[in-house]
């Protein structure tokens, strides 16, 4: 018998199945899988989405959202105060999967879909009601940010197609009556409700002004704004003059009440409605700007003509007209269709290689009478001067000679070859020279004189490490060793194959 009456009669349920529609996915969340394989079954992942909510619907604007990492960390906060003790890791794990959740980005249009029961002209229709919690925008910075849907700020002041103007009102008296009773804690709830009130007040305000921008013809001016803006302005007004005298008696109860507990809740209830006074100058701030921009609208959309766009029938608009000009006549049309149809051409970038190719690209020139510069025998023949002279290679070798018996480290070295190369001047490298042969002799065992029975310095490394301004790395020990000759001795080496020492022996840890 119900369902026999009108449409109108089935739209309370289709509205409190869809309030539950939104409901489904924050109780859903302490049944997911993943609370369980992580271990967090502690937190309580319904009631943190609720304060993710409260969180971000008290600090947007009618133009601003929330930085999607400012609600990671107030909601890691709030698991904090759940399960005390754990990781802060855990806590923003926790936090970030949950804001996740809610904007629902496991789907590619970021919505929630439930199928609801409805009764129209046809009859009894099932229809899927897509919706949104969280809604990930960009800030002014082009940083990701969040905001909250309509559907969202519904649950969360409990207001099923309530009207805001009304619910209002009625927070505000509820606010009145409260403070008079001095109940602060539960005063302060109803200025945050309040407070939500003026929020969604300012959201619908300016769903219509997006409308507006997007079809200006879809809205009456005198059903869907005229009205509306009037009772909107008395709306201000009125609440503007009703926060002014809660704020006073705030500021009265904060100079007669002693209690610290209760002296930070009026504070704290004073912001908020310092708060609430802010948006309604926002408020006013956009009802003037509406009847501007409806005109501004209409002269753009309206009054100006609409854009013809142009279809060009192939066959019978450019093949058949061409087809009856000569190959001269028809080239410009079909160049002209062709530079529609593709577009502008991108010029070519001038790389680096390329640049370089062009200027080293031999021009051509006439033939002209080459002339030649000069014979084989012109050229002289150069070298580089070596940078060690044979004095410093004498003295380096007579050192090497008198290691005597018991060894001499590589620093003592060093010292007598500077002592014997100040006299030489202040740019002498003697020093240098040691090094190198010091190193070339680590590196290459002297095998061959060792095998002939000859004696050779030999050099170890036993972990001293060296104290010098210059060089660093191995305090070397170098060793007189006398070898036993073999009985199959080789050919001695040409002086040509005999190594010597070169720059690349001496690194820098030698």
């Amino acid at each position: 018998m119900f369902f026999g009456e009108s449409a109108a009669a089935y739209e309370s349920i289709t509205s409190r199945m869809k309030a539950l529609a939104v409901v489904r996915p924050l109780l859903a969340l302490d049944d997911s899988p993943a609370k369980r394989e992580r271990g967090w079954e502690g937190y309580r992942l319904a009631e943190l989405a609720l304060a993710t909510l409260d969180f971000v619907t008290l600090r947007i604007g009618a133009r601003t959202a929330v930085r999607q990492e400012a609600v990671v960390e107030q909601v890691a906060e709030s698991a904090a105060l759940q399960v005390p003790g754990r990781a802060g890791t855990e806590y923003q794990e926790v936090a970030r999967w949950l804001v996740e959740r809610m904007i629902n980005t496991e789907r590619h249009d970021r919505c929630f879909r439930h199928e609801i029961g409805s009764v129209t002209g046809d009859g009894f229709v099932v229809r899927e009601f897509p919706f949104q919690i969280l809604k990930d925008v960009p800030d002014e910075a082009g940083q990701a940010a969040l905001t909250v849907t309509d559907a969202a700020i519904t649950v969360l002041v409990h207001a099923v197609d309530v009207d805001i103007a009304s619910e209002q009102i009625a927070a505000e008296a509820k606010l009145a009556a409260l403070l008079k009773r001095a109940r602060i804690g539960e005063a302060w709830q109803a200025a945050r409700t309040a407070h939500v009130q003026s929020i969604r007040y300012a959201k619908e305000l300016l769903d219509r002004m997006e409308e507006m921008k997007r079809n200006v013809r879809a809205i009456d001016w005198e059903a869907d704004l005229d009205g509306p803006l009037k009772e909107a302005q008395e709306h201000v007004e009125e609440r503007s003059r009703a926060e002014t005298q809660l704020k006073a008696q705030v500021a009265q109860l904060l100079e007669v009440t002693e209690e610290e507990h209760k002296r930070q809740q009026l504070e704290a209830l004073d912001a908020l409605i310092q708060d609430c006074l802010k948006r309604h100058l926002m408020l006013v701030d956009m009802l003037l700007r509406v009847v501007p921009e409806f005109r501004h609208q209409q002269d753009r959309q309206i009054f100006v003509p609409p854009v013809v766009h142009v279809r060009v029938h192939l066959r019978s608009q450019l093949l058949e007209p061409a087809l009856e000009l000569s190959i001269e006549d028809s080239e410009r049309p079909l160049e002209a269709f062709v530079r529609g149809v593709l577009g502008p051409v991108r010029p070519r970038v001038m790389y680096l290689p390329d640049y370089f190719e062009v200027l080293t690209r031999m021009p051509d020139q006439a033939e002209v009478e080459r002339v030649a510069v000069g014979a084989p025998d012109d050229w002289e023949v150069t070298s580089d001067p070596p940078r060690f002279d044979d004095a410093q290679h004498a003295w380096v070798d007579r050192l090497l000679s008198a290691v005597p018996g018991e060894g001499m480290r590589l620093s003592r070295l060093l010292e007598r070859a500077r002592e014997w190369g100040e006299g030489r001047g202040p740019g002498d490298d003697t020093d240098h020279l040691l090094a190198m042969e010091t190193a070339h002799r680590f590196r290459h065992v002297p095998v061959a004189e060792l095998a002939r029975g000859e004696e050779a310095v030999v050099v170890v490394d036993d972990g001293t490490e060296l104290d010098d301004p210059v060089f660093g790395g191995s305090d070397f020990l170098l060793l007189p060793a006398m070898g036993e000759p073999t009985s199959e001795t080789q050919p001695p080496l040409s002086p040509e194959f005999v190594p010597r020492a070169t720059n690349d022996d001496l690194e820098p840890s030698a």
